[in-house]
C-alpha cells in the first residue's frame, strides 16, 4: 500500500474529528472566540442539560405517572452521558486527546524498515476503512432511532408512548416552545453520545492496528535466518514502538477512567428503565428497538476493550514463540525485557472497579435484567 494512500484515510479520519470538534463547540460559528465567549459556548451543553432536569421534575411533580417518570429518567441518564462525555472530550482532556491525535499522525509515517511499514500500512488501512463504515452505520442507525422516537412520542397519529420531556399537547401555543426544546435537546444529547462513540472507535482502530502490526513484525523472528542475522534491528524497532503504543494506551486509560464507569452507570439505569417500561407498558416496536441500541452501545465498548487486553498481551506471546535461540546473547537478553514488558494484558478500566471485557457486559446485562424484574414485580 503506498504511502499516499494512507495519508488520505488519515485525512478522512481527522476531518470527521475536525467536523465533530467544530459543531459540538460552536467554533463553526465562532472561529477566534474571547476568554468570555468561549466559557459560554463551553457552557451550552450543560444549560441545555440542567434545564432539562427543571422541566422534567416539574413535569413529573404536575402528572404523577411513574411511567413518565421511567421515561423522563432514561432521557436524562442519555443527558448525563453526552454532558460527561463532552466535558471529558472538549474540556478535561483536550490536551491528551492532541497527543493521542499526534500519535495517530506518527503512526501513517515511515519507518526504517520496509517489510515494517509495509506490515503496518495494511493493518491500520484495514482498521480505518472498517472504523469509517462502522462509524457511518452506527451514525445512520442511532439517527434514524431518534428520528422515529420522536415520531412516536410527539406526532398525534402515532401516539403510543409517553413523552420524555414533556409536553402533554404540543399544539398549546404556550408549550411551543417546550416542544421544540426537547427536539432540540434531544438530538444533540444523541449526537454527542453516538459521535463521541464513533470517535473512540477511530482511535482505537489507529491503537489496534498498530499493536496487531508489531505482532506480526514479530513473526518474522520465526525464521531462523532472519533472527540471526536481522534481530537486532527487528527487537529496537519493535521495542521503541511498544513502548509509544503503551504510552498512548495508557493516555487512553486515563481519558477513560472515569468516563465508562459513567458510561456503565448510565447505560445500566436506561436500559433497566426500557426494559421495565416494555414489560410493564404496551410498548411499540420502537421502543425494543431503542433498548437494543443501547444494548449494542455497551456491547461495543466492553467488546473494544476486550480486543485490546488480547491485543497488548499478544506481543509477549509472538516474543515468546520466535526461534530466540538463534540470537545471539545481547538480543536474547533484551527480548526477555521485552517479553516481561508485553506479558501484561492492558485494557480499558472503568473507575478502578471493573476492566471493561465480555465479562463485564455479561454481568451487567444480568445485573440489568434483575433489577427490571424487581422493579416490574414491586410495581405490579
Amino acid at each position: 500500500m503506498s504511502e499516499k494512500e494512507i495519508i488520505f484515510l488519515h485525512k478522512k479520519v481527522l476531518n470527521f474529528h475536525r467536523i465533530f470538534y467544530n459543531w459540538v463547540t460552536l467554533d463553526i460559528f465562532f472561529s477566534n472566540p474571547g476568554k468570555v465567549l468561549r466559557f459560554l459556548k463551553l457552557c451550552l451543553v450543560p444549560m441545555i442539560f440542567l434545564l432539562s432536569v427543571i422541566f422534567s421534575i416539574l413535569t413529573n411533580i404536575a402528572v404523577d405517572n411513574h411511567i413518565f417518570m421511567c421515561y423522563s429518567i432514561a432521557f436524562l441518564g442519555g443527558g448525563y452521558q453526552a454532558c460527561f462525555k463532552y466535558y471529558v472530550i472538549f474540556i478535561g482532556h483536550r490536551k491528551n486527546f492532541d497527543k493521542i491525535v499526534e500519535y495517530m499522525k506518527f503512526l501513517i509515517m515511515a519507518s526504517h524498515l520496509d517489510f515494517a511499514n509495509d506490515i503496518r500500512r495494511n493493518c491500520l488501512k484495514r482498521n480505518m476503512h472498517l472504523a469509517l463504515v462502522i462509524g457511518r452505520f452506527l451514525l445512520v442507525l442511532f439517527n434514524t432511532s431518534g428520528i422515529f422516537v420522536l415520531i412516536y412520542v410527539y406526532n398525534p397519529l402515532f401516539f403510543k408512548t409517553s413523552p420524555i420531556v414533556f409536553v402533554n399537547d404540543v399544539h398549546d401555543k404556550k408549550m411551543i416552545f417546550m416542544y421544540y426544546f426537547v427536539v432540540i435537546s434531544f438530538f444533540i444529547f444523541l449526537e454527542i453520545v453516538v459521535v463521541g462513540d464513533v470517535y473512540f472507535l477511530t482511535i482505537f482502530a489507529y491503537i489496534e492496528g498498530e499493536l496487531r502490526a508489531l505482532a506480526e513484525v514479530i513473526e518474522r523472528l520465526n525464521n531462523a535466518k532472519v533472527a540471526q542475522n536481522d534481530s537486532k534491528e527487528i527487537l529496537l524497532f519493535v521495542h521503541e514502538s511498544h513502548l509509544k503504543v503503551l504510552f498512548n494506551v495508557r493516555i487512553l486509560q486515563k481519558i477513560y477512567f472515569h468516563l465508562n464507569l459513567h458510561f456503565i452507570g448510565t447505560n445500566f439505569l436506561y436500559v433497566c428503565l426500557l426494559l421495565y417500561i416494555t414489560r410493564f407498558y404496551e410498548s411499540t416496536l420502537i421502543m425494543y428497538f431503542t433498548t437494543f441500541l443501547m444494548i449494542l452501545q455497551l456491547f461495543i465498548i466492553c467488546f473494544l476493550g476486550e480486543i485490546l487486553r488480547s491485543r497488548t498481551e499478544a506481543i509477549g506471546e509472538a516474543l515468546y514463540h520466535t526461534q530466540w535461540y538463534e540470537m545471539k546473547q545481547k538480543e536474547k537478553l533484551a527480548l526477555l525485557i521485552m517479553m516481561a514488558l508485553g506479558q501484561k494484558a492492558v485494557g480499558l478500566e472503568a473507575g478502578g472497579i471493573m476492566n471493561l471485557s465480555l465479562d463485564t457486559f455479561v454481568s451487567v446485562m444480568k445485573a440489568t435484567v434483575s433489577y427490571g424484574a424487581v422493579m416490574y414485580t414491586f410495581m405490579e
